[in-house]
């Protein structure tokens, strides 16, 4: 009996395995028969306009309103803005103007810009990161705009940031105001260089930067209606800058070697030593000095004079009160002026006749008008007398007439012989 309870249970235990057996391969088929998990959400689009997102599940084209957008998705703004909201904080603003020069933004671990610009908006107290050109910008509490066509360009407007590619890191990062270009990846400049707006500032840069911008329109206005107005053979000192801004009498860095050590246009050393007095930091002659080498380095006065933290209403009032305190060395006619020579009219062979004076001209005589008579009536008409009718011709003058001459002749002759005695 027991060997056969054995066999038995054995025979059991047998079939129970195959059992399991069956059922654990059919649930593991079962699983792969319901395909990959959904890819999880990775930022909402806002868009005004016509774009295309692109993704595992194929590509479709979207036209206004909101959308979900997963990990892996491409996005192209065809026409028109959009705002790509990310999940863990942060967005980042895409734009096209319906040409080539659209923005395309692909969502992979770190989002990346392949095309366009983009405007970066990190969240409050944390940081936000985009890739372009093989070049990562980590934004931390602040705003940036990335540029991507052959290379890349990074501007920091508010907060700050690190920038790195190929293995290597911008020494002292992106400060605000700043801009990066990156050629190639790993391609990164020993420093960041002042933001310079160009002759039309981007709109991004307008609507972060409005300020900045019209402050350095006005300084620069300033600086050269100050030398235009300056004769050319004025060369001012430390003396006439001490009379026009006299906060300098109490600046003694203000000398004459570091008035020599900028040669420029007198209106750019006024607007510098204005920016110099009015802001903030180091002593007088480091900031002097940082106000020129931002100049050099290419910084528009706005830049300037926001980087040294001078305050507009009184830099701008401290100029203001330069130009009324200018003594008067304004260009004007010249002192000595310089008339054109002509040839002489005489050869030196020949003898110059003195000229008589001319006769002096009698001041002429004030006569007063007479006065206007009254008008004379018109003369009558002329009285037309008729001519007196001719008498008419006798019948017996063409028969004595004949004889008359023949006795005037007669008679003549008679007067010549007798001497004029008849």
């Amino acid at each position: 009996m027991i060997p056969l309870a054995r066999s038995l249970a054995v025979r059991v235990l047998a079939v129970v395995n195959v059992v399991v057996l069956v059922c654990g391969v059919s649930l593991a088929g079962a699983e792969r028969i319901e395909g990959p998990r959904p890819r999880p959400q990775a930022a909402r689009l806002a868009l005004e306009g016509l774009g295309r997102i692109s993704g595992l599940d194929g590509r479709r084209m979207v036209s206004g309103g909101d959308h979900v957008l997963r990990a892996g998705d491409v996005i192209d703004v065809v026409d028109g803005e959009a705002v790509v909201r990310m999940v863990e904080g942060g967005s980042v603003e895409l734009w096209s103007g319906g040409d080539a020069s659209g923005s395309r933004l692909a969502l992979t671990e770190v989002p990346t810009l392949l095309a366009g610009d983009a405007l970066v908006v990190a969240p409050a107290n944390r940081s936000l990161a985009i890739d372009a050109g093989g070049a990562r910008l980590r934004l931390v509490d602040g705003a940036g705009r990335v540029s991507r066509s052959t290379g890349a360009s990074f501007v920091v407007y508010e907060g700050a940031a690190t920038l790195s590619s190929g293995g290597r890191e911008l020494r002292g990062g992106l400060p605000a105001l700043r801009q990066v270009v990156v050629p190639a990846p790993g391609k990164l400049p020993l420093r960041a260089s002042p933001l310079n707006f160009g002759s039309v500032p981007h709109p991004w840069d307008r609507r972060f930067l409005g300020d900045v911008i019209d402050l350095q329109a006005a300084l620069k206005g300033r600086s050269i209606g100050f030398t235009a107005s300056l004769r050319d053979d004025v060369s001012p000192e430390v003396s006439f800058f001490q009379t026009i801004l006299p906060g300098l009498v109490h600046e003694p860095a203000f000398d004459q070697a570091l008035l020599d050590e900028q040669q420029r246009p007198v209106g750019e050393t006024l607007v510098g030593a204005a920016v110099a007095l009015v802001g903030e930091g180091d002593g007088f002659g480091h900031r002097w000095r940082e106000v020129f080498r931002l100049r050099e380095a290419g910084a528009g006065w706005g830049v300037v004079a926001v980087d040294l933290s001078a305050r507009r209403a009184e830099l701008m009032s401290a100029l203001d009160e330069a130009v009324n305190r200018s003594p008067l060395i304004f260009s004007g006619p010249p002192a000595n002026p310089t008339f054109p020579t002509f040839p002489p009219l005489l050869t030196p062979s020949q003898p110059r006749r003195t000229q008589p004076a001319p006769p002096p001209v009698p001041a002429p005589r004030l006569v007063r008008p007479a006065p206007l008579a009254p008008p004379s009536p018109p003369p009558p008409p002329p009285v037309v007398v008729p001519a007196p009718p001719a008498e008419p011709e006798s019948v017996l003058e063409p028969v004595a007439d004949p004889l008359v001459n023949l006795l005037d002749g007669v008679l003549e002759g008679l007067d010549d012989l007798t001497g004029g005695l008849i």
